[in-house]
């Protein structure tokens, strides 16, 4: 199951929600961390944003494999990777999710 499926109907955002280090969620990404229990994703996408600093433009990919490892990948949208961390364990229930980041939001796809 593709999280961002279940989240579908989030197409613009109404909100945004301070976060950390200057950074707001939308609140299609809020839903996201909320159903999925999966804040620890968007403390990863925050936590490499100094790293990232000058790429205004981010796809952050979580994919889960096996019974509980995952891998977050970051691309700047042309498929170039930016960076790329190894889960050895999670809970999260979903197969797969991504966010963009586009300047200082933290959002979905859909609501693009």
């Amino acid at each position: 199951m593709n999280a961002n499926d279940e989240l579908s109907r989030h197409t613009s955002t109404d909100g945004y929600h301070k976060y950390t280090m200057n950074l707001v969620i939308t609140d299609g990404a809020k839903a996201l961390a909320d159903r999925f229990e999966c804040y620890w994703f968007v403390d990863i996408v925050v936590s490499y944003q100094r790293q990232l600093k000058g790429h205004e433009f981010q796809v952050w990919h979580l994919v889960k494999y096996g019974e509980c490892k995952a891998t977050v990948t970051c691309t700047d949208g042309n498929d170039k990777v930016l960076v790329r961390q190894h889960i050895p364990f999670t809970d999260f229930t979903a197969d797969e999710a991504t966010v963009w980041v586009e300047l200082d939001c933290i959002l979905l796809p859909s609501e693009h």
